[in-house]
């Protein structure tokens, strides 16, 4: 405890104020949802709850044995986490080691991994469209002449795309995420469409002349549709 602030206020401020001030969505949802715990378990053992947020508060590298523990303790299986670290691992792209432009070979050819391992039928299609190009491939595709549409593209500052299929139903085992080491495309375009939305409803909350304009809306909704059922009664039936 320090200047009579409790570890569980300390651990409860930082986890909301990230969740709130975060734009990852990742790191949004992990702030709250540990905050959520945390208050749970206060609610029933403030004891328990403060010892728990003295240890989260404590800044200690993780070991597999902890974690591994845990899950026997709470009954998980564990049995294929080891296959999906692996996988994970595979994709991941280390920001302080690799430069945004990526070497292009070490891009193709782990977009060709992921591409045989997910679409199989696709990546056999895809060789035989190489293989059917001509000599001049190179020539034709991929000239520096200043009139082809080649010499004109720049160098995107962007990883290469996932390959790896998006799981719409599962945030945090989406393939695609895991080979992106980020939101994939799927849930990067979701993500947006929530904070949209949330934009949206915060305005209709917050904002006197939108609350205004709502409530007239409202208004000429509901006069018309009494309009309308009136004129239905009185419409004599056959």
């Amino acid at each position: 405890m320090t200047n009579g602030t409790t570890q569980l206020t300390r651990l409860r401020t930082r986890m909301l104020a990230a969740a709130y001030s975060n734009t990852d969505f990742w790191v949004q949802r992990t702030a709250f949802v540990t905050d959520q715990a945390v208050a749970a378990l206060a609610r029933r053992d403030s004891t328990a709850a403060e010892a728990l947020a003295a240890s989260l508060m404590r800044v200690e590298p993780l070991h597999d044995t902890q974690i591994l523990g845990a899950a026997v303790e709470a009954g998980i299986d564990t049995s294929s986490w080891e296959e999906r670290r692996e996988k994970i691992r595979t994709y991941a792209r280390d920001a302080y080691e690799l430069s945004p432009k990526s070497d292009p070979a070490t891009e193709a050819g782990r977009v060709w991994a992921s591409l045989y391992d997910n679409y199989p039928q696709i990546a056999a299609a895809l060789a035989a469209f190489l293989r059917e190009l001509p000599p001049t491939w190179r020539e034709d595709l991929f000239t520096t002449s200043p009139h082809s549409p080649a010499a004109r593209r720049t160098a995107s500052e962007l990883p290469g795309p996932e390959t790896a299929p998006y799981d719409p139903l599962d945030w945090e085992d989406c393939p695609a995420c895991s080979e992106a080491q980020d939101q994939c495309r799927y849930h990067r375009g979701v993500f947006a469409g929530m904070e949209f939305q949330r934009d949206l409803i915060t305005t209709a909350l917050t904002d006197h002349a939108a609350i205004d304009q709502l409530q007239q809306r409202h208004t000429e909704l509901e006069a018309k549709a009494a309009q309308s059922a009136a004129s239905d009664a009185s419409t004599p039936t056959t």
